[in-house]
């Protein structure tokens, strides 16, 4: 399993039961368009990312709480480079709950 995922974290944060698991990483992607919404179209984008920096870390996925709360804090000089790398942290952590939630099959 990717480091990206702290498994060993989202099982004690759920008991290890799988399909709260799963539910939970839905719930978790179906945020996702509504985060980058906020992000791109300028509105909100601070409170986005600071509310995916909860569920990141509730989930385990520390390297993305990490870049979402160095933009969070970011000065308006700061804020596009500090917002690319959340977007990067991202796209790697889909990855890794897609690849957890395939290897639940």
């Amino acid at each position: 399993m990717s480091t990206i995922l702290d498994r060993a974290h989202f099982d004690h944060m759920t008991g290890a039961d799988r399909p709260l698991q799963l539910e939970i990483l839905e719930l978790f992607q179906m945020q996702v368009e509504g985060w980058r919404s906020a992000i791109a179209a300028d509105a909100g984008w601070r409170e986005a990312v600071h509310t995916m920096k909860g569920s990141a870390r509730g989930i385990g996925l520390a390297a993305l709480a990490a870049a979402c709360e160095a933009a969070e804090t970011a000065d308006e000089a700061g804020r596009a480079p500090a917002l690319r790398r959340v977007e990067a942290a991202l796209t790697e952590a889909l990855a890794a709950l897609e690849k957890f939630a395939a290897d639940a099959d």
